[in-house]
């Protein structure tokens, strides 16, 4: 099924109004605004419009899937990063190990690591810095697992903040 340009401007328009429902909880669910909730389906009707299969599925789970991958995506990628003005746990870990950091010498033979380096949180922040801006399926294919594996991997280290045994050998390994 393919969309006219008219089409593509008449749907964009419409589409958020239908489905005011479900944009609210993506809203809710992913902690953006509403608005922001609404541009990004229209830009990704649009964009992605002319795709969409009707074989394949509804034309809503098609541009809310691309959405919700989008937004994985982003948030995926910031997933790690830690505010130094944050004043919890996280901001004083942060701010600890900047103070830690050690310049290298000035020859550069030697390589000097972080203070402490056998932590977990630095553990975790290493492999954030390895994976840091790789999709699902990149990881996958670094550690020879499925996309599913890799992304359950992720959630393991994000909500549990403990390592799955992949990520392990990627340090003793040195990523």
């Amino acid at each position: 099924m393919s969309f006219t340009p008219r089409e593509l401007a008449q749907l964009a328009a419409t589409f958020p109004k239908e489905y005011a429902e479900q944009i609210n909880a993506k809203s809710a669910k992913y902690g953006e605004p509403r608005e922001d909730v609404r541009q990004g389906v229209s830009l990704i009707i649009w964009e992605k419009g002319a795709e969409f299969d009707p074989k394949k599925g509804s034309l809503s789970q098609f541009i809310f899937g691309h959405w919700e991958k989008q937004m994985r995506r982003q948030l995926g990628a910031h997933t790690f990063a830690v505010s130094l003005d944050r004043d919890d746990i996280l901001g004083e870990r942060a701010r600890s190990q900047i103070e830690n950091i050690t310049a290298p010498s000035d020859d550069d033979s030697e390589e000097v690591p972080f203070l402490s380096d056998q932590t977990a949180v630095a553990k975790i922040l290493s492999i954030a810095r390895f994976v840091s801006g790789k999709s699902s399926s990149d990881i996958a294919r670094i550690f020879e697992v499925t996309p599913r594996r890799a992304r359950q991997m992720m959630q393991q280290l994000r909500e549990k903040q403990t390592i799955p045994k992949r990520f392990q050998l990627c340090l003793e390994v040195a990523c």
